[in-house]
């Protein structure tokens, strides 16, 4: 009797404190929704009386959501519609409102200067919203960071990149442009259609695997197409249709199987490369990896740092090779289309590689006199603003262009609409390298130009990245002359990041 009693005191002690957890959960739950309604009343508020105007295609609830997405697949795709907004309100921002979040759009100078070095620490990478689709590749690494791990990783990335690795690249993008121009030569004179685009995607995957990882060409195609290509396929394309990432569908499966494998693969990479330092066994020639483990501690390594490491090969993957393929492809689509312009850069082109030695490398200061080329390059980057928008998030309150911005606010930084301003850029959708030409471009003022951002947190790659192209580019045009092959040439792709042909860009060759 007494033992049936205890278990029914314990039960109704078990009921009660059920309840009671229960109710603390559903007041905590209150309390966290009441929070947050009232920090959207608050920026609303603020927004609202600021002095920001809201930007045109506004519906109640939604917001500019419904034209967003119905933007998606279609001209004037999203980044049109943010850059149109931005331009339409410069120098002030424009206010816009995706679901419940609110943002502005910027597209002046000013502002983002103020974004990306006057008031820094007050703007933080978006990662719960527009970096979150590709936070499978970006991870911690050196893009989505902040702070000291931010200033850490930077520091020890930045000693991996000294002038030693340009030097190599200059090596590896010759060989591959070799490759390239070997498959080139098969087709040439045959009438046949070349996908200039997917091969640039291959070319310089392989020499930034080469440069960080030492893999050979062979290595490379058979990782990077099977793994690392689709995942970013599926990240562009999580980044404007989000449901993508909560539905169970075969898609949905192969992708975590196509993470995990290339996680996996890139850490057995760097365990073997770990122990070969820890025996004492050193690389001859010395890639980005063993630059970078050469700055870890015997007693830093661990699982820790393998995560780590792999998170920054991966961004290393994305921010060398993506931007570095559309800027060659869109280059050589507008030097086809400009005759003149192609005859230009084809006489630097044959001047500077032709004066070369034959079985000599060219010097970094040899391919620095490829201004024109280089131009072209730059140009493109402007016309095209491979990277069309980049976002902050505002930590405390602001003010942007005599606007109010509350903290919590999305900030989403055109360069698109920068690139394309009339009033900065005259003519600004014609293709004229000649706005570069000798440092012109450094006249109009640093955060006219984003192609590689401008301040603290600027890419550091950039200058590889435009010494491996003007290798590729000099090499090809003096080699081939490239025809365009299809109508559809010039189609911008609606979706990805960066901007890449939509549907390819094919050439013949003579």
């Amino acid at each position: 009797m007494a033992l049936d009693l205890a278990r029914v005191t314990l039960a109704v002690l078990v009921v009660v404190l059920a309840l009671r957890v229960a109710d603390a959960v559903v007041i905590a739950r209150v309390v966290r929704a009441t929070k947050k309604i009232a920090h959207w009343a608050r920026r609303e508020i603020i927004l609202a009386l600021g002095g920001a105007a809201r930007a045109e295609r506004f519906v109640p609830v939604l917001g500019h959501t419904v034209a967003l997405f119905k933007a998606v697949g279609r001209y004037p795709c999203t980044w049109d519609l943010f850059a149109t907004w931005g331009t339409t309100a410069a120098p002030r921002p424009a206010r816009v409102q995706i679901f419940q979040r609110h943002c502005v759009v910027v597209a002046d100078p000013e502002l983002v200067k103020r974004v990306m070095q006057t008031n820094l620490k007050n703007y933080k990478k978006d990662t719960e919203f527009s970096y979150e689709p590709f936070l499978e590749i970006l991870g911690t690494g050196l893009v989505t960071s902040e702070g000291e791990t931010w200033r850490a990783q930077r520091q020890r990335i930045s000693s991996a990149l000294r002038i030693e690795i340009l030097d190599d690249i200059i090596a590896i993008a010759t060989r591959a442009v070799n490759r390239l121009s070997d498959k080139l030569e098969k087709v040439r004179g045959k009438g046949e259609a070349v996908e200039l685009a997917e091969e640039f995607r291959l070319l310089t995957l392989q020499v930034i695997a080469e440069a960080i990882l030492s893999l050979t060409p062979e290595q490379s195609d058979e990782v990077m197409p099977n793994l690392y290509l689709p995942i970013m396929d599926e990240c562009n394309r999580r980044s404007l249709e989000p449901w993508r990432k909560f539905l169970p569908t075969r898609e949905w499966r192969e992708h975590r199987k196509r993470v995990a494998a290339l996680n996996k693969y890139i850490v057995d990479l760097i365990r073997v490369r770990w122990k070969k330092r820890v025996s004492g066994e050193t690389n001859p020639n010395p890639d980005i990896l063993d630059r970078v483990l050469a700055s870890v501690e015997m007693e830093e390594y661990g699982s820790d740092v393998e995560e780590q490491m792999c998170f920054e090969i991966k961004t290393f993957l994305l921010a060398g090779h993506e931007t570095s393929a559309a800027m060659l492809v869109w280059t050589i689509y507008e030097l086809v289309k400009n005759e003149d312009k192609m005859t230009e850069a084809v006489a630097e082109a044959n001047k500077v590689l032709g004066a070369v030695k034959p079985g000599n490398l060219p010097t970094r200061d040899e391919l620095a006199h490829l201004d024109y080329c280089v131009s072209a390059l730059k140009e493109t980057l402007r016309l095209y603003s491979v990277v069309p928008v980049v976002t902050r998030r505002a930590v405390e309150d602001d003010v942007l262009g005599g606007c109010k911005i509350p903290k919590g606010t999305t900030v989403i930084i055109s360069l698109q609409g920068i690139h394309h301003r009339e009033d900065l850029w005259p003519n600004a959708m014609s293709f004229e390298p000649e706005r570069f030409l000798n440092g012109k471009g450094d006249e109009i003022g640093n955060y006219a130009y984003l192609p590689f951002i401008q301040g603290p947190r600027n890419c550091l790659g950039q200058y590889l990245a435009l010494l491996e192209a003007r290798v590729v580019l000099a090499t090809l045009i003096r080699r081939f002359k490239f025809k365009s092959a299809s109508a559809n040439n010039g189609k911008k792709h609606t979706k990805a990041i960066p901007i890449a042909p939509a549907d390819g860009m094919w050439f013949t060759v003579e």
